[in-house]
């Protein structure tokens, strides 16, 4: 699913602002953050040229199939208020490129999915879904591009959008053996693809949830998702070095601003 493009125009780079965000569903109110990026509120001076690499935005309706009783499913994420709007209704309201793609369904007894979406006020180009080996669940990375303006001229910006298996605890850590690093791995081969590696492109940029382990800053591993590991660390337990708490990272190429982006508090 793509929504209209806002912009027709390649921004320049420096005024573009990459930014990822969990959406929980409903309750990372994605349109009020669109409203805060596009006021100044969250970044300080308002936000023209944005990219929004999404995780768990929702889908429901008659579109989703019918749960099969032989197959199994994700629990059911539960939004606050039912009639809160879904990606449909982000794609026909805010006038900006949505791509959406569901990783699985949000339980059984709903007709609804969820997934990653990219979304964005500039055109999205060469769109890409990638599969990721699978654990407890099915979990699809993203991949798009926008055009952008540089010192050399029009240039693809690749925008990757990852939400990796939740490990939440030391304990489930060692039940489920840790399956990240093999869908780490996944997308550092995607990356490496000649599309990711073309000099010609104005950079790549993955954003997303990795799920780190409560306590993540004593594990072993570090933040490996920006580069290649050599083989000796691709036989460790991977992790960022953040707290377990979903955040939401706003880039304007050289400042950044973080804030809590899993859930909104509540009333």
């Amino acid at each position: 699913m793509v929504g209209a493009p806002q912009s027709t125009t390649a921004p320049q780079l420096d005024d573009l602002v990459v930014l990822s965000w969990n959406a929980h569903l409903a309750e990372g109110e994605l349109p009020r953050l669109v409203r805060e990026l596009k006021s100044g509120a969250l970044t300080g001076t308002p936000v023209h040229h944005f990219v929004i690499t999404v995780q768990e935005l929702y889908r429901r309706g008659d579109a989703v199939p019918s749960f099969d009783t032989r197959d199994r499913t994700a629990h059911a994420i539960t939004a606050r208020d039912p009639d809160s709007p879904d990606v449909d209704d982000f794609a026909a309201s805010m006038g900006l490129s949505i791509y959406y793609v569901p990783s699985m369904r949000n339980g059984a007894g709903l007709l609804e999915d969820r997934g990653n979406a990219i979304v964005s006020t500039e055109p999205l180009l060469d769109l890409i879904a990638l599969e990721l080996p699978l654990a407890r669940q099915r979990r699809v990375t993203l991949a798009a591009a926008i055009d952008v303006q540089t010192k050399d001229g029009v240039r693809r910006l690749q925008i990757v959008d990852a939400h990796l298996e939740p490990v939440s605890s030391p304990q489930t850590l060692w039940v489920l053996k840790d399956p990240r690093p093999a869908q780490v791995r996944a997308i550092l081969n995607l990356l490496d693809e000649p599309r990711f590696t073309d000099p010609g492109n104005a950079g790549v940029i993955l954003g997303g949830d990795f799920n780190t382990v409560r306590g993540g800053a004593s594990e072993a591993g570090g933040s490996e998702s920006a580069r290649r590991p050599t083989t000796a660390e691709m036989q460790r337990p991977w992790s960022c070095r953040t707290s377990r708490e979903s955040t939401a990272t706003t880039t304007r190429f050289g400042k950044s601003t973080d804030r809590n982006g899993d859930r909104t508090p509540g009333p």
